[in-house]
Parts: structure tokens; sequence; C-alpha cells
């Protein structure tokens, strides 16, 4: 019973004392500079769920008590976990992270009054031989407090106080409670915890190290980038993605303005805007400026967008390198250099050269093509086909397009055409102040068909054009198929043979004038062969064997010139508007 009672006690000693040290506090200091502030976090929880809790501020130099437990020390870039013991104090050095900006002209704050975040940072006072495309940076010597530099011809505009600085300094870190992403455009001072931190400076990652060896700021310099624009008027965003050795490295773009300079680590980086894309170059020492052009689609005055859009067409684009879409009429800053300008749609394109602080005006015309009205005598009329559009009288089309809906062109020569009636183009008219391009003609065709005894008969039905403006000739034309087609206004010839491919034919040609919105009515004669077969098989009479337009099939080569010549229908029976030529 006794011993019993002294392990009792015994046990309860233990535990009180166990409980006593757990309850003693130990100090935590923070070695960092007085101005930095951050928050202690204590972890409760479970394993998997456990929740920072926030229980006091600690300043740089100072301590305060703790408990023992599982902590974190977070500001807005950085975070570091660490076990507080009861045992012995725990001290958390922190580095200061410094960017300094080299050819800023700004005045010098008093050294003691540097807060966290403050916009102004040591001026960087190097001059290093740069590129074509680089000035070097202002080498001046430091100035005293309250006093400013003179302002040089070409460099970064002098900034007037501290609390206006010149350019942007683009930053951006991951907060380590949320992780939620954390930006600035001004900030030049950050407080870097234990352990490893990435940081995004530009665009472009910093790792940096804190393992408690040192507490010497990190100091990174960084060097001014400048679109230098004449043309304030026009607003536009550039965008700025730094080039990564590593493949896998994730790279994020930072937007920048013209005529404000940003500060970025040296390397390489690719800027964008509207579309066109520049390569370039930061390097130690010196200032990089590019200069940026404006190009400008306009659309003519007179083009009826309306009437467009009423027919069923879109709202015509450009696009720049077949890639960027542009607005008509609107003025794009762009990089100096050589674009191609095509139209939405089509495969009309253009070479254009941009130069810096120049604006380039490319024009385009308005066209249209229209099919003549359907007249009161016919019933209804076949629907038109599609415009095809060409170029230096090529075969193939430039853009396809639907009569009656106006449409733009680049400046240039083009000719038109009628999708199916290929071989045949006009010269796209131009004229001042209203649309390119007239109405077509309309050509009806009646195939008269005739009979004629043995291998004669009409072949090769084709139309052909026969002027200044128009030009080519159509495919052949297949017996009874199409019986109505549309050509560009002009001047042509209906062009047919008749005769016996075997011996001999005659090319036969009818006149036809077609003037803009005209339907005209043409008669062909088509000459069939009549066969007689009798009952059995043979040949009688009353039977009529039709010989189509491109039939390649002939009679025995011992056929007399006297079969070809017996029948009603011979060559002296053609309408006297056709005139036999041998062919």
């Amino acid at each position: 019973m006794k011993n019993w009672f002294v392990w009792v006690v015994s046990l309860g000693l233990l535990t009180g004392c166990q409980y006593l040290t757990l309850l003693r506090k130990q100090t935590l200091t923070l070695d960092a500079p007085k101005d930095v502030e951050l928050v202690v976090y204590n972890k409760v929880g479970r394993q998997g769920q456990k929740v920072m809790n926030p229980v006091g501020l600690i300043r740089g130099g100072e301590s305060i008590d703790l408990v023992a437990g599982e902590y974190l020390l977070a500001n807005e870039c950085s975070g570091y976990e660490f076990k507080h013991s009861s045992e012995r104090p725990t001290k958390i050095p922190v580095r200061r992270l410094m960017l300094t900006l080299h050819g800023e002209n700004t005045q010098s704050p008093q050294p003691d009054a540097v807060p966290v975040g403050a916009e102004s940072a040591p001026v960087g006072a190097e001059s290093v031989p740069v590129g074509a495309e680089s000035v070097p940076v202002g080498a001046e010597p430091a100035q005293p407090a309250g006093v400013s530099n003179e302002e040089n011809d070409g460099q970064i505009p002098v900034a007037s106080s501290p609390s206006s600085p010149t350019g942007v300094v683009h930053t951006l870190c991951v907060d380590p409670l949320d992780r939620q992403r954390n930006e600035w455009t001004n900030r030049r001072q950050f407080d870097i915890l234990p352990g490893t931190t990435e940081m995004r400076i530009g665009g472009r990652v910093m790792t940096l190290e804190n393992h408690g060896e040192t507490s010497e700021p990190i100091l990174l310099d960084l060097y001014p980038i400048m679109i230098n624009s004449q043309f304030p008027d026009i607003q536009a965003r550039f965008y700025l993605t730094p080039e990564e050795k590593d493949a896998k490295q994730e790279v994020s773009a930072v937007s920048l303005s013209a005529n404000n300079p940003m500060w970025l680590l040296i390397g390489n980086y690719s800027l964008e805007v509207n579309g066109t894309r520049r390569k370039v170059t930061v390097e130690q020492g010196a200032r990089t400026e590019i200069s940026v052009g404006v190009l400008r689609i306009d659309m003519p005055a007179y083009f009826p967008i309306e009437d467009r859009l009423k027919a069923g067409g879109q709202p015509v684009f450009v696009y720049l390198d077949t890639g960027a879409l542009m607005n008509l009429d609107t003025d794009y800053l762009v990089f100096p250099g050589s674009y191609t300008v095509s139209l939405e749609g089509s495969e009309v394109q253009d070479t254009v050269q941009v130069e810096g602080g120049e604006r380039t005006l490319i024009k385009t015309f308005a066209a249209r093509v229209d099919v003549p009205p359907c007249p009161e005598s016919l019933k209804n009329c076949k629907s038109p086909p599609r415009i095809t559009i060409h170029r230096d009288q090529k075969p193939y089309a430039l853009m396809m397009v639907e009569p009656r809906l106006p449409f733009l062109l680049l400046e240039g020569t083009y000719e038109y055409g009628v999708e199916g009636l290929r071989g045949i183009k006009r010269t796209l008219q131009r004229r001042a102040e209203s649309l390119a391009g007239e109405p077509l003609a309309r050509v009806r065709l009646k195939w008269d068909v005739r009979q004629a005894q043995g291998r004669y008969r009409t072949d090769l039905v084709r139309i052909e054009s026969r002027g200044q403006s128009t030009f080519g000739r159509s495919l052949d034309l297949l017996f009874h198929k199409p019986d109505e087609v549309y050509v560009p206004a002009g001047n042509y010839d209906l062009t047919y043979f008749v005769g016996d491919p075997q011996l001999e034919r005659s090319k036969s040609r009818q006149s036809l004038f077609l003037e803009p919105g005209q339907t005209r009515e043409v008669v062909i004669p088509i000459y069939v062969e009549k066969v007689n077969r009798s009952d059995d098989g043979g040949q009688g009479s009353g039977s009529v064997k039709t010989s189509s337009l491109q039939d390649s099939s002939t009679s025995k080569a011992g056929q007399s010139a006297k079969d070809t010549a017996e029948g009603d229908n011979t060559p002296a029976a053609l309408p006297r508007s056709l005139t036999p030529l041998r062919r």
C-alpha cells in the first residue's frame, strides 16, 4: 500500500514537471532591419488539417516569448516553418532583397528612412559599352541628399521625388499562406525568410537563397528598356516575355506602355504589340530603346457596309502575317519591319514595310458584281453562281464572293470570273468614288436538235472572248447542259465545230456582244446521227442516234464522203448568221 502511494505521487510529480516544462516559454528573436514586421502563426490541429493561428507580431531586432510548438513566420512573398523549443531560444535571420535601378536620376533618400516597399533605391553609376541597339547608361557621380542630377538629352526622365518614381519595376511572388499571386509595379525592397524563395522580376524567375550563413542584403542590378513612340494619342499595350534557356521553364508575360521605361534583369526578351514581335537584349550598363511605327488599313468612304451586312456578309477584317486580326480605319502601333497584309477569307495579300516613327497607310477599294434582272418573259432564272477574283490573269481564284455582295480589295489590278465557267475573266474596272465592277450578262442556250446521216455531228461548243477587257475561253459546254450561263459583260464568240471527226470539221462562230445586265438567247444547232435499225437488231428506218457534244465514238473508217453529204441537214443548211471556217 505504501509503495503504491509512492508510485502515484512520483507519477504526478513527473507529469506536472512535464506540463510545467511545456508551459515554459523561450525567446524568439528576429535578426532583421528595424523596419521589418512579421506575423507569427502557430500551427494547431491534426496532421493534414492544421490551421495557422496568428499569435502576434515580431519586429526586426526584437524578441518575443513563445511556448514550444510548431510555428510559421510569413510575409507576402516568403514563409519559414520551424519548431520552437523550450530548451533554447530561436533566432531567425532575414535577408533583404534590394533592386538597384541603373540609369535612373532621382533624389537620394536618407539611409535610415527606407521602409519596406519604399519607392527608391541607390542609383548605379557604371557604364559599359553595349551593342548598336543599346544606349550607355549615364555614369554620373552621386549627388548629396536633396540635390538632383542635371538632365541629359536622350536619358530617362528625371524623377522629382522618391514618391514619384520613373518607369516601372514589375515584380511578382506567391503568398505562402493562400498561394495567391502578389504583384507590384514599383516596389524595390523585399524581405526574404530562411529557405528558397522564387520571385519574378520583369517576368524572369529568380531563385533567392537564405540559409542563415549571412544577413547581407541580396543586390540585383536592373537596367532600363523603353519603347519610344511619337504617337502619344495612340494607346497600346506591349507584352514582354523573357526567353529562358530551359525550355521547360515556365514563362510569364508582363505589360508595359510606350514612353515609360521598365527596369529588367540582363538577358534576352521578346516584345509583342498588335501581332508584331521584336527580340531585344538587356545588357549590363545599357539602356535599350525601341522605336515603333503606325499601320493603318483604310476603308473607302463610299463602301456600303450596311448593304453588305443586310446581304448576309460579315464585317471585313484584315490579317497581319496571317495571325493578328485588325479592324479597318484603326491606327495600330507596330514594330518596324516587313509584314504581309491579307483580307479575311481570301488569299489577296500584299507586303508592306513599316518604318519607325512613321505612319504607313494601306488603301483598299470597294467592288461589287451584280447579276442581270430576270426578264419578264421568263418565269424564273437560274440562281447565279459565285464570283471568282483573280490577279495577274492566274487561273486560281484568290477570293470567292457572292454576287450583289460588296467586298474590299487591296490596291492593285484584278480580274473576275464566274464559278463553273472557268477560263473567261474580265478586268475589274476601277471607278472613282463608286464601286468597281459591273453587272454580269446572261446567255440562254437553246439547243436545236437536227438529224444527219453518217458521222456528221456538232462538237466542242464553247464561249471565247474577243476584246481587250475580257480574255480566255470557257470549257466545252455539254449537250443540253447547261441551258443558261452567266458571263462577264463583253465581246465574245460562240464557237462550235460541225462535221465528220474522221474527215473534216468546220469551225462556226457566232458573234456575241453582251452588254452589262443583258439577257440574250442563242440557238445552237445540234446535229445528231440518223441510224436505221431492223427488228432483229440490224439497221432499219425510224431510229435516231443522238451524239453528245464530246462523244469520241466514230463509225468505220471506210465510210465514204457521199454518206457524209446525204440528208436534209448538211452544212448548206446552217443558219446564215453562222460562218463556216476551216479548222
